[in-house]
């Protein structure tokens, strides 16, 4: 099985040399964030994510996660694996002091769910909910509430976990039939069943928060009645210790395709103790802080386990021989030729390492700006870059959930027939890729809600935005035209295609709806060739980057910008074409 190894360098270049992290000193708590102690977090998380997470995560994958008279028990090594994890520190990276964080910027954190995901995505999926799960309680909790269990999420002492999808909802949570009865005390009494609970039952920590989606007796209907609920596995006696067991049960495990060792739990919610969180009736928009932090977090998953499975294949493409390169013996004192020679080996291997790459500098990026709109100082910036976080963050979701599973498909195409088997660990990063196009909201909900929602809304003012942005930096960077003139051109084509199309999906929303997968695609290539852009005029004008950086860097930049930037002719086209076709045969055709 192959050994897990940390992008430490590219990392460092991103937040080092392409976002100057160290010097954003207009942001609160960015203070003492300079170079050295973001290569300190970047190395040392990488080796404990390359020595003790990842040898763990076929032995998970094999194991998996199982259900007993007590509980769901975690797979082997796993609750040793925690305990370092939280020994270590790395749940308190961005906690705020007063609950005992380092009140480190949140960025820093993206780091640490890349390289956990990359490691192991099952494991990685335990603390995932932790970040959003602190932002909703500290905003909508009641002082006692937060004193209780903030310090013990930041700790990882407790964990947290999302109970909101019912066995008759999917994602339509306007179907949410949970009820939640108040007990005359202050709390309520919580009842009904959820599925989908990632880690909804573990025995990593002493705890476990969850926040429960229910309805009050008096809710209207719709999801408009729906209140969001703070439900512990184990209630607290009078001095803020853990107490008798909650009134709430696993009643199976979910038998899935992968991320095998993150138990999926149907959770029976039978008289549970719950305290409501945020106002009555007004629990999604308390939930959509935790959603939005877990779809941006998604995407960071998406682009670890695009890596691990690049870097997997291209280590088996320099050592397996083949046949000779097409030019003949490029290694003649070898049996063979190793098939990196081979062209389409290295376009799957390019087409991987330009979306990886250029994915993670738009996770960063996305991070920077979600960093600046919760600590700047200028109420307008805030304002600015909390309307682009909110823009792109479907597009991160979905855009890099979708091409992380073609990276992996294409990383076991690598191997051919060796890739289908267990033993070489490509067809498990395929495997735990797919779920990340589910969770947190399917590719295609996350399409609606950027069309829909972000676009339409707002008559497309935040895109537009962008679209100055991305336009702004094109006009001031030194860049080959191999690069900047394709994103030049993508940038117009799309421009003009928001201004012809946007009065028409206004009108039809039909038409809206069958854009919308495509046109969070071609958003998402524009985004990359952004990126791209960015990262070519940084090795170009750098003082610091290495030869080798510099040629990888603009190698793999032309590679996108010729190969992969012109898929958005074909979206741009079926875009224009609108749902005639896909909407005139009978539903009783199908």
């Amino acid at each position: 099985m192959p050994d897990y190894h940390p992008p430490k360098e590219d990392m460092k270049f991103v937040l080092n040399e392409l976002l100057r992290v160290g010097s954003q000193h207009e942001l609160s708590g960015y203070e003492a964030v300079d170079e050295d102690l973001v290569s300190s977090i970047i190395d040392s998380f990488g080796d404990f994510a390359a020595k003790e997470v990842g040898a763990l995560n076929a032995e998970g994958d094999l194991a998996g996660a199982s259900l007993g008279p007590d509980g769901v028990r975690s797979a082997p090594g796993f609750v040793e694996l925690y305990r370092h994890y939280s020994e270590g520190g790395w749940p308190a990276l961005t906690g705020d002091p007063e609950h005992g964080g380092d009140g480190m910027p949140g960025i820093l954190n993206t780091i640490v769910e890349e390289m956990l995901a990359g490691a192991n995505l099952a494991f990685a999926m335990a603390p995932l909910t932790a970040p959003g799960a602190y932002r909703v309680i500290r905003h909508g909790g009641s002082e006692a509430i937060q004193e209780q269990y903030l310090p013990k999420i930041v700790s990882g002492r407790w964990g947290t976990a999302m109970s909101l999808t019912e066995p008759q909802g999917g994602s339509a949570l306007a179907f949410t039939r949970t009820r939640a009865l108040p007990n005359g005390d202050g709390t309520f009494s919580i009842t009904g069943t959820k599925m989908f609970n990632s880690w909804g039952d573990h025995d990593l920590t002493e705890n476990i928060v969850h926040l429960v989606l229910a309805r009050l007796p008096d809710a209207p209907a719709g999801i408009k009645g729906i209140s969001l609920f703070l439900v512990p596995k184990y209630l607290l006696d009078s001095k803020g210790d853990i107490g008798e067991r909650n009134s709430f049960s696993v009643g199976s495990l979910e038998k899935k395709l992968g991320v095998h060792a993150s138990p999926t739990c149907v959770t029976n919610f039978d008289g549970a103790t719950g305290f409501l969180i945020g106002q009555p009736h007004r629990g999604m928009a308390a939930m959509f802080i935790i959603m939005n932090s877990m779809r941006l977090a998604s995407g960071v998953c998406a682009v670890g386990i695009a890596d691990a499975a690049y870097r997997n294949a291209a280590a088996y493409a320099r050592e397996r021989l083949a046949a000779r390169s097409p030019l003949g013996p490029r290694y003649p004192y070898l049996a063979g030729d190793p098939i990196i020679v081979q062209p389409d080996v290295r376009r799957m291997l390019l087409t991987q390492r330009a979306i990886v790459e250029g994915g993670r500098a738009f996770c960063f990026w996305v991070s920077l700006d979600l960093d600046t709109a919760e600590r700047h100082s200028d109420t307008a910036e805030r304002r600015a870059r909390e309307a682009r976080v909110s823009l792109l963050t479907p597009v991160v979701k979905a855009f890099l959930t979708d091409k992380a599973f073609e990276c992996t498909d294409q990383a076991l195409q690598c191997f051919g027939g060796h890739g289908y088997i267990w033993d070489n660990g490509a067809e498990q990063y395929l495997r735990d890729a797919r779920m990340l196009r589910i969770g947190e909201g399917t590719s295609g909900i996350q399409a609606l809600d950027l069309l829909g929602r972000k676009v339409l809304t707002d008559d497309g003012t935040a895109l537009k935005d962008y679209f100055s942005t991305i336009r702004s930096t094109l006009r001031n960077v030194d860049c080959p035209d191999g690069i900047l003139d394709p994103v030049r051109r993508t940038l117009q084509e799309v421009e003009q295609l928001v201004d012809e199309q946007l009065p028409r999906w206004k009108r039809n929303p039909e038409d809206m709806a069958a854009a919308a997968t495509d046109f969070l695609h071609l958003i998402g290539y524009l985004s990359l060739g952004f990126m791209w852009v960015q990262m070519v005029h940084t090795v170009e004008t750098s003082e610091t980057c290495s030869v080798e950086m510099r040629e990888n860097k603009t190698n793999t930049g032309l590679f996108y910008c010729k190969h992969l930037l012109p898929e958005c002719g074909p979206l741009v086209e079926r875009i224009r074409r609108g749902a005639e076709v896909l909407m005139s045969l009978p539903d009783d055709r199908f």
